[in-house]
């Protein structure tokens, strides 16, 4: 994802410990850590309420609009932002439930969604869906299985994604599609006539690097010329890593930005020049998912990363995920989750800040 509480990939705790892999993962930059209690960091506690409900925020491409999901697999929403009135977009026709819903360029949406429900494992059984921005027709299908996020371009409606292959049984547990052979892909959306489909599909990152068992799409950047993603493996020792890295598709050139061992860096929203990401950040020394706040990382090998929000609300278990970048690249929207809900994911409000310069 992209998005990631997203949250999205605590999962691979899961599925990478029951694979076995080789190779020395490299560490590089300075750590982040996790935020201590006499740091002053702004928190939920000091953010603007957009919404009491909802996640997996998107910003529409002129920063007006914030597209949300109310819950998981439920309806998808609409917030203008200067008015804070809400409309569901997704009331008036039927389907399986949304689990996430992105802005094209174009105006019009990108939803990831069930055709089947199979109860808790239908995470693994996702498909991509065009919705025309008038919400004359409902949803289209595009023909496509996807499992995570949907990397989407600002510039065009080029979209990139990861594929389970082959796909689980409805049985299987949602899971182990981490541990599962995958493909990557890019594609254009094309709408004629209210009418849309996938072209100029390709596969890409054929080979996944050494360091990745799995990799999620976030973001374009470089005029669409490269794919920011979230690499997930292993390190010699056994322990997990999750980092970020970019991939040069011309080339099939990969580059690690960050990468620490005994750490979770979860790239998130882009900002709008791809100078730079927001990750959710944290220690990584258990098995589960850690506490995670989120960071900021300039998008060079060995950028600085620092802390720009505390995730952990003392006392409680909410916390906060999911971060995105304003088109104007001045304000940051995250959701508001909660670390005891067996739903990874799952937002519980939208939140906004004011960037600092």
């Amino acid at each position: 994802m992209p998005a990631k509480q997203s949250k999205t990939l605590a999962a691979i705790c899961l599925a990478l410990a029951m694979l076995a892999t080789s190779g020395n993962a490299s560490a590089s930059g300075s750590s982040p850590a996790t935020a201590t209690a006499g740091e002053d960091l702004p928190s939920l506690q000091d953010a603007e309420m957009l919404s009491p409900f909802g996640g997996r925020a998107n910003f529409s491409p002129d920063g007006k609009r914030i597209v949300l999901v109310g819950k998981t697999y439920g309806d998808a929403y609409e917030l203008d932002v200067a008015t804070g009135k809400v409309r569901n977009l997704t009331s008036g026709f039927p389907h399986q439930g949304i689990m996430r819903i992105q802005y094209l360029p174009d105006g019009n949406f990108l939803v990831t969604a069930p055709r089947v429900q199979f109860g808790p494992n239908t995470r693994a059984h996702l498909e991509m869906w065009f919705l025309d921005k008038n919400l004359q027709t409902g949803l289209q299908p595009l023909g496509e299985a996807l499992f995570e996020g949907i990397a989407v371009s600002r510039k065009s409606n080029r979209i990139a994604w990861t594929a389970v292959d082959p796909t689980l049984k409805p049985g299987d547990n949602w899971q182990m599609a981490f541990a599962r052979p995958t493909t990557r892909h890019i594609a254009e959306i094309k709408v004629t006539n209210g009418k849309a489909t996938l072209v100029n599909k390709r596969s890409i990152m054929t080979n996944l690097p050494k360091a990745c068992t799995f990799i999620e799409p976030q973001d374009f950047r470089d005029d669409d010329g490269e794919l920011v993603y979230s690499c997930m493996g292993m390190t010699a020792k056994g322990g997990i890593v999750i980092s970020v890295m970019g991939n040069v598709i011309a080339e099939d050139r990969n580059i690690t930005y960050y990468r620490k061992e005994g750490e979770y860096n979860e790239v998130e929203g882009i900002a709008p020049d791809g100078s730079w990401t927001t990750v959710e950040c944290g220690t990584q020394d258990t098995a589960g998912l850690p506490e995670l706040d989120i960071c900021r990382l300039d998008l060079r090998p060995d950028g600085p990363i620092t802390r720009i929000v505390r995730g952990r609300v003392p006392g409680s278990t909410s916390d906060v995920s999911n971060p995105v970048v304003s088109p104007d690249g001045k304000w940051l929207v995250f959701q508001r989750s909660d670390s005891a809900s067996p739903d990874i994911g799952e937002g519980y409000g939208l939140y906004r800040l004011r960037l600092k310069n």
